[in-house]
């Protein structure tokens, strides 16, 4: 008998290394008391059946391998055993053993579970088939279904080591595809290429026409004999014949014989047939069953066909099949006539989706046979055992691995294919079936190759590649070359078809981490589970449980020394309580629950803070648009401010906002609009990286990023803030918008109009600005349209590139449209650009394709630069003769893979507290449109619910009353409520003062970043530089008390009348930004002789040379006669993008908007003056330190009011200042000229000193650090 205990264990012991960490993840209902037996309806008397005989062995297993998912024994017969026991049905419904339908659905799963896995350790061996179905028109329609399942599940039980060919048969041959491959050569049965003959066989209708079967298998030997020809040492072949088997005639089967008898002599009698008579039980059978049992068992003489060669033919089997249920026990058996053995060592499987519970999946199998003690080297091979375990177990120390040095690992298989690389997602993120991929189409640098070739022959090694060389200058002046590389160091894991590998980046400086931060001079650590540790304070905040006023910690998998461990298990009040302990330990004596040893320093450092988040939450005029902030690290470390309950899945590095600040460090990022999980409706999100700190306070691209800060905006506040920065925005003719460096907008009137389609994600400039995104793409170094391969579901990603380098303003390009002009230019610091277009008519010419269903492109044969189309994505297209991609796709980039999508945390402990909301934003109370804008959980009401009637009084409401702006709406969080338009009586409310485009922008970005220097309170200060581990062992010392801090200066009052500054950012605070700790002179210097070792060890915002001398964002000036443009003053080098003054009529391209004469908006301020805006002052003991300094000090008698607006145009009321009132000691000192539109301030183009070149339109933002 066979020794199945003896196979288990031995087999445990020879996969220990893959086998490691405990969980509960089953994704169904399951019964660890007993397993589940699946028996076939065909299931041979005395089939083996070891039954409950291995369960007490499987829950042994479990104890001493707690990660071990599923385990199982397959028979020959078709007998199933898995532990635990679980009914396996849709939706984990139902209990195990219950008498509902879920018997049937658990038959279904597992007559397709595992049937790869079967076939590869029962058959290794390659297998060399083709497929012929009959799709003739004397098959009825049950026939049709019951011959599909079949040939789809032979199609499925093929590996990437088996060639297939696979054919329809009427009266002529039907093949997937006509070309010289797929209709003449036998392919390898890779994953794409099975997903493909599976769409073919889905797609195959009945036709209008008999059967000839004699051509079907002449064109199925031909297949065969073409690879014969390339491969002679093959052993056996096979045909699959899936068949009504109804003859046209009484000769045919006669024909059909002498075919077979010719074609398999040519092979030397090496081919197999098995044939599959589908059957309708309502159809009568007559000669159709003889026929392919003549044809199966090749029995020439039946027919008076005589043997082309003496030498035996090969049986195969006839299986009558009159049911799509239970293939596995009838069709799967299709390998026996080959007569292989099985593999003697374990299998080890491809990831692939599990039908059971849809995780990503591993199984590792190995054959069970049966030995008699007199006859020991006589193995009958009876079925398999086998195990599956979680990928995210399995792969768990691969997809968290990080280092200072920005490495990481990856696995390979033996033959290169990746298995887990950064460019994937999360194996427990990982919803569709992963296609395998060679790792030459992640690691695309020149010389790869053959780093490839020497991980793959070699057990272990290490090699170095160059990536690229710069040109730098040294210390002492000289120019010098700095080769950047990276080194590749791997190892096969014993036992296992796998190789690590660790690519390692070499970097000249030195490395360095936070040491020993003391928690004791912080507020109480608050972590994110609310519902384990309630808080007197809680509330809601929308949607989310929460504690206002208060910043919360979450450690999210990446925090821990084992992830799957900690996203396995259940997280316990007492579990809770050892994280906080062991956080706030400063004696380093309680015992770590499991974090890796740099979580504790980042928990420290980002509490630092918190203060800061609190002063501005109270004082900032900004709240009523912010819903959230937040902090991240490398480490995984979140704090959120208010403190929030968030997904245990949540990781903040594989988010948007985290990798977007990434991807741009040391510039203010936005995301495109989003809808927040936590019920705000659409969002934007804002970031910025951290920088590790530094004395000099210079950084670069290149330096390490620490952490990286985000908020959370609501959509509305952008289209507040245009429409309040430039007040042509309301015009409605023009339309102003945002957008990021992709074109996917961010602020557009069509994102938030009622009568469209309203708030969306993922809009696109082509979508919404088709004109401006044809005349773009005729400016070189403006924008890009770019490829990149998305290996994963094999898709070539087309998008588009926007330059943020780009200095300047695009105008119309193109002449051919006279409805519409446009302006268009980037933001300087930021991945943003600002546009406006004027539309005087309402036709226009240009257009982009894009499709209505679908994201696929239109015509995936060409793609242009200059022809528009929106992104779009084409099939990646591969070679099935070869295997490998098309040459065509193969060179261009792996597109990162896409940003994981945040779930809203439901705990089933959540405190059963009537919690009210954190806060109200009174909504009914805001009277006008703009004065609703973009408040939190308000909208504006407009629209009634038919879509399209405009409300006679619109009103500001709720998101749940009009969602969108259409009353009664759909919301996407299904609140909605009904609501009729309130009366209550007008309450004054004052409104917000916003400030320019990139003011506000940066003015929210600066609560951003004032928080850094708080991050940074306990590492640097100008004359320390060491660990504050070096400092003296006292807990009851505050951090601060080590250092001689200077008192801080009063802050000064620039409200008083008379008084002006330029500097907009601080301009749109209350409260002006907070003295830092960090307070260093202007005139210091870092000391001769400094190594790395007295570097500043703490974090900070800086950027390098101009970005860091002065922040400066443009004032945003619409269109404007004479070369103002948006952006101001624009130097002749920017002239270069204006349309050429035409060679006729003596006339010129003109870029003007002209606008009808509207009133002003309410919201303009009177008295706006304009000018030449004086430079940053130039003193030699200047020394700018960060576009977000510790202390910003604004001078009264350098800075002067910021023009709000200006305008150029004979149709508008100018305002302007007097030439001789520079030297005036009244500043405001203006005049002023009557023209149709008052309240705006415009600039006559005739001024010989006011020049469109001439006028100063930027705020500067004088960042500048003094003692």
């Amino acid at each position: 008998m066979c020794d199945l205990e003896g196979v288990e264990l031995h087999f445990f012991k020879l996969l220990f290394v893959l086998i490691r960490r405990s969980h509960n993840l089953y994704g169904c209902r399951i019964s660890k008391e007993t397993s589940c037996d699946l028996l076939p309806p065909s299931l041979p008397r005395g089939a083996f059946n070891p039954g409950r005989n291995v369960t007490e062995v499987w829950a042994s297993n479990t104890e001493y391998f707690p990660s071990v998912k599923w385990q199982y024994f397959i028979s020959l017969d078709g007998v199933h055993n898995e532990y635990p026991a679980s009914s396996f049905s849709p939706g984990c419904q139902g209990a195990p053993g219950s008498s509902s339908p879920r018997a049937k659905d658990c038959a279904n799963i597992q007559d397709t579970r595992h049937r790869d896995v079967f076939m590869r350790t029962i058959q290794p061996q390659a297998k060399y088939v083709v497929i012929v179905m009959d799709h003739g028109n004397s098959l009825s329609a049950t026939q049709m279904h019951i011959a599909k399942a079949v040939t789809k599940h032979l199609i499925a039980s093929f590996s990437d080591n088996d060639k297939i060919a696979v054919m329809g048969m009427s009266s002529q041959p039907k093949y997937a595809q006509a070309d010289s491959c797929l209709n003449q050569t036998m392919v390898a049965a890779t994953y794409e290429a099975r997903q493909f003959f599976t769409k073919f066989v889905d797609g195959l209708q009945k036709a209008d026409a008999t059967t000839n079967h004699t051509q079907g298998f002449e064109k199925a030997f031909e297949f065969l004999e073409e690879l014969i020809k390339t491969s002679p040492d093959i052993d056996k072949a096979m045909i699959l014949y899936v068949s009504r088997g109804l003859l046209s005639s009484l000769t045919e089967p006669k024909q059909v014989m002498e075919v077979l008898s010719v074609h398999n002599a040519r092979m030397d009698h090496r081919v197999i047939i098995n044939t599959y008579p589908v059957i309708d039980d309502s159809k009568p059978i007559m000669y159709e069953k003889s026929f392919l049992h003549t044809v199966a068992y090749q029995n020439y003489t039946k027919h008076d066909v005589t043997p082309k060669l003496k030498k035996p033919v090969i049986r195969g089997m006839m299986v009558a099949i009159n049911s799509t249920r239970d293939l596995s026990s009838t069709v799967g058996r299709f390998y026996l006539p080959l007569n292989h053995t099985a593999a003697k060592e374990p299998v080890i499987s491809l990831p692939y989706i599990d039908e059971a519970d849809g995780a990503l999946t591993m199984s590792l199998s190995q054959a069970c046979v049966h030995t008699l003690p007199d006859q020991p080297n006589l193995r009958h091979l009876i079925g398999l055992v086998g195990v599956d375990l979680h990928m995210e177990d399995v792969v768990q120390d691969i997809t968290y691995y990080s280092h200072a040095d920005s490495s990481y690992a990856f696995i390979i298989s033996t033959k290169g294919l990746t298995i887990m690389h950064p460019s994937f997602q999360r194996p427990m993120r990982t919803t569709s079936q992963p296609m395998p991929t060679d790792i030459s189409k992640f690691e695309q640098h020149e010389g790869f190759s053959e780093i490839r070739e020497a991980m793959l022959s070699s057990p272990e090694g290490e090699m170095t590649i160059l990536l690229h060389t710069i040109n730098q200058t040294a210390l002492d002046g000289e120019a010098e070359m700095v080769e950047h590389t990276a080194q590749y160091f791997w190892k096969k894991v014993e036992s296992t078809p796998f190789i690590v590998v660790i690519k390692s980046y070499f970097e000249v400086n030195k490395q360095r981490k936070l040491r020993n931060i003391l928690m004791n001079n912080q507020p109480d650590l608050l972590y994110h589970r609310l519902d384990l540790l309630p808080n007197e304070h809680m509330c809601y905040h929308l949607k989310q449980l929460s504690a206002p006023e208060m910043s919360a910690v979450f450690l999210s998998a990446n925090s821990f020394i084992n992830p799957f461990e900690h996203l396995s298990e259940e997280e316990t009040r007492h579990t809770v309580q050892s994280y906080i302990a062991f956080l706030k330990d400063d004696t380093r004596l309680i015992k770590n629950p499991g974090l890796k040893g740099e979580v504790r320093n980042d928990v420290a450092a980002t509490g630092r803070i918190s203060e800061e988040w609190l002063r501005r939450f109270k004082s900032s005029d900004l709240n009523d648009y912010i819903i959230r902030r937040y902090v991240g690290t490398p480490s995984g470390v979140l704090r959120t401010f208010p403190g929030t309950l968030l997904d245990k899945m949540y990781d903040p590095t594989k988010r948007q906002w985290y990798t977007r600040a990434m991807e741009y460090p040391g510039h203010v990022t936005l995301s495109a609009p989003y809808l927040d999980i936590g019920g705000a409706g659409y969002i934007v999100t804002i970031s910025h990286t951290i920088y590790e700190g530094k004395p000099a306070a210079m950084h670069g691209p290149q330096d390490k990023v620490v952490a990286v800060m985000g908020m959370d905006i609501t959509l509305g506040y952008f289209h507040k803030l245009l429409a309040m920065s430039i007040h042509t925005c309301e015009h409605p003719s023009v339309r102003c918008f945002l957008m990021d460096d992709k074109g996917y907008l961010i602020a557009h009137p069509g994102l938030i109009d009622p009568t469209g389609k309203g708030p969306a994600e993922q809009r696109h400039i082509t979508h919404m600005e088709p004109l401006v995104a044809n005349d773009i793409l005729n400016h070189g170094g403006f924008v890009q349209k770019r490829l990149c391969n998305r290996y994963n579901d094999r898709t070539v990603q087309r998008y588009f590139s926007f330059n943020t380098s780009f200095v300047g303003y695009l105008t119309n390009l193109v002449h051919g449209e006279h409805c519409a002009k446009y302006h268009i230019m980037h933001i300087s610091g930021t991945n943003a650009f600002l546009g406006m277009v004027n539309h005087t008519c309402d036709t226009a010419t240009a257009f982009c394709p894009c499709s209505m269903y679908d994201r696929l492109c239109l015509n995936c044969k060409r793609m242009e630069q200059t022809e528009c189309e929106c992104p779009c994505e084409c099939p990646l297209e591969m070679d099935f003769c070869s295997g490998h991609l098309l040459d065509t796709d193969d060179d261009v980039a792996s597109c990162p893979h896409d940003p994981e999508r945040e779930k809203l945390a439901v705990s089933e402990k959540a405190p059963t507290l009537d919690l009210k909301q954190c806060a109200s934003f009174s909504c009914d109370h805001r009277k006008t449109r703009l004065d609703c804008l973009g408040v939190v959980d308000c909208q504006w009401c407009q629209v009634q619910q038919d879509g399209s009637t405009p409300l006679d009084k619109p009103y500001c409401a709720s998101q749940r009353v009009c969602f969108g702006g259409v009353v009664g709406s759909h919301s996407p969080y299904g609140d909605e409520i009904s609501a009729e338009p309130l009366v209550q009586e007008t309450v004054g409310v004052k409104s917000t003062p916003v400030g320019p485009v990139a003011g506000g922008i940066m003015g929210c970005f600066l609560m951003l970043a004032l928080g850094v220097y708080c991050y940074r309170h306990h590492v640097h200060r100008h004359n320390h530089h060491h660990y504050i581990g070096t400092l003296p062992d006292n807990p009851n010392n505050r951090i601060s008390t080590y250092y001689n801090d200077d008192d801080q200066e009063a802050v000064e009052d620039f409200g008083a009348a008379g008084q002006c500054h330029t500097n907009f950012v601080l301009a749109t605070f209350d409260n002006p930004a907070s003295v830092s700790p960090y307070r260093v002179n202007t005139w210091y210097r870092r000391p001769a002789g400094g190594g790395a070792d007295s570097s500043d060890h703490g974090y900070s915002t800086m950027t390098p040379r101009e970005d860091s001398e002065h922040a400066s964002m443009p004032c945003l000036d619409p269109f404007s006669v004479g070369g103002g443009g948006l952006g101001g003053s624009i130097n002749k080098d920017r002239d270069r993008f204006r349309p050429q003054p035409t060679p006729s009529g003596g006339g010129t391209a003109t870029t003007n908007i002209t606008v009808n004469p509207v009133p002003p908006p309410p919201s303009s301020r009177p008295g706006s003056v304009s000018g030449a805006l004086p430079p940053p002052p130039q003193t030699a003991l200047r020394r700018s330190r960060s576009p977000t300094p510790p202390q910003t000090r604004l001078s009264m008698s350098t800075y002067c009011p910021i023009p709000e607006q200006t305008v150029l145009g004979s149709s508008l009321m100018t305002t302007f200042t007097s030439p001789t009132s520079k030297s005036s000691s009244n500043p405001s000192e203006t005049y002023h000229q009557r023209h149709s539109v008052p309240g705006m301030t415009v600039l006559p183009s005739d001024q010989q000193n006011l020049t469109g070149n001439s006028i100063q339109a930027s705020a500067q933002v004088h960042l500048i650090d003094s003692h």
